[in-house]
């Protein structure tokens, strides 16, 4: 489904603080070291730190969480927004999501930074990043609203996208603070609430991307049109390892709207008007395949192999108690052998991806 930084150069700064205050928002960025270096954990005031941009407060009490963890169905468009709604304390029905730009900045710590959704680590991943944005926006929030009201910044709470003074009775919306907080420096470290504490996390809300994938408005990387686009579909060989040995290019190009038939190092690319063609283009290329050294291998093999591999020494990932004095002890042993399949994609038919688990 289908949405900046900053960089340390001055024209760049002026930019991000000139359309801050012309769009009446505030913007702020948690910056991830490894990926920035010493530059990113400069942050004299706002607009000077080279940050990934999380977050939008807007005058009108919305706030827009930019998206980088890839939406697969696991519901990552939702708790994402989670990690910055419970530290900001923000209404959870004035959330707006946009996805973040091919960008190594809007990585995923637990991979280096990599912009990579996989392995269960989004929540994992950007529980630290995403929390710290949205606690340093409410921090800069909350003494934007000490300054105004001249009170102490511990007298204040928030709560639903408000800054509280108990005290007198008074509060104010986070988008009538925008302006004011935009003109504040950036927290270096911020204070996370205690898990105790959450509100939000921990419960169940709606999941954000079902509405338009019901309604049929959900923008996918199919949908994008643009002028002259092209589609191309890719056979590779079904055995792995295997290469292409012919092909038919000129039956391929006899499609209608086929455009190019190209061989590549992993099969055959068939460049079309749209993927119906690509995909007719592709069934017509009478493609005879050299399979390979793998092409006899079976199940029954690789099972055999790993058999084998079972009784060599492993790699140690923890070590925790005795397990050959406890079974000793034990009254009885009994041996159970099992077959596990992890959930990988594998290519299959002409490279499209199935998901097995």
């Amino acid at each position: 489904m289908n949405k900046s930084h900053a960089s340390t150069s001055p024209s760049r700064r002026v930019f991000l603080k000139t359309t801050v205050a012309a769009g009446g928002g505030l913007m702020l960025g948690a910056y991830l070291p490894h990926v920035l270096g010493e530059a990113g954990s400069r942050a004299a005031a706002a607009g000077t730190l080279e940050p990934n941009i999380w977050i939008r407060v807007n005058a009108d009490d919305s706030v827009r969480v930019m998206l980088t963890m890839l939406e697969m169905g696991q519901g990552v468009m939702t708790s994402m927004p989670m990690l910055v709604a419970e530290e900001l304390d923000m209404d959870w029905k004035n959330i707006k999501t946009e996805w973040a730009p091919a960008d190594a900045k809007y990585g995923n710590p637990n991979f280096g930074g990599q912009q990579l959704t996989a392995g269960s680590n989004s929540v994992r991943g950007m529980w630290k990043t995403l929390r710290e944005a949205g606690a340093g926006a409410r921090a800069m929030l909350v003494t934007a609203a000490a300054q105004t009201w001249n009170v102490p910044e511990n007298t204040l709470t928030t709560e639903k996208g408000e800054v509280v003074h108990k005290a007198s009775g008074r509060r104010l919306k986070y988008g009538a603070l925008v302006d004011k907080a935009a003109a504040l420096p950036v927290p270096k470290q911020v204070t996370l609430k205690d898990p105790k504490a959450f509100a939000l996390m921990g419960t169940s809300v709606p999941r954000l991307d079902i509405p338009e994938k019901v309604n049929g408005s959900a923008v996918f990387g199919m949908d994008v049109k643009l002028p002259g686009l092209l589609t191309a579909r890719v056979v590779r060989c079904p055995v792995f390892g295997g290469k292409v040995a012919s092909f038919n290019a000129d039956k391929a190009k006899a499609v209608p709207g086929v455009k190019h038939v190209v061989q590549i190092s992993s099969g055959i690319a068939v460049v079309a008007d749209n993927y119906w063609t690509a995909s007719k283009g592709a069934q017509a290329l009478e493609i005879k395949w050299d399979e390979g050294s793998l092409a006899t291998l079976n199940s029954a093999d690789i099972m055999k192999k790993y058999a084998e591999l079972a009784k060599l020494p492993g790699k140690v990932a923890r070590n925790q108690g005795n397990v050959e004095n406890g079974a000793r002890q034990c009254a009885g042993r009994q041996e159970v052998r099992a077959r596990v399949r992890s959930a990988v994609p594998r290519a299959r038919d002409h490279g499209a991806d199935e998901l097995h688990g």
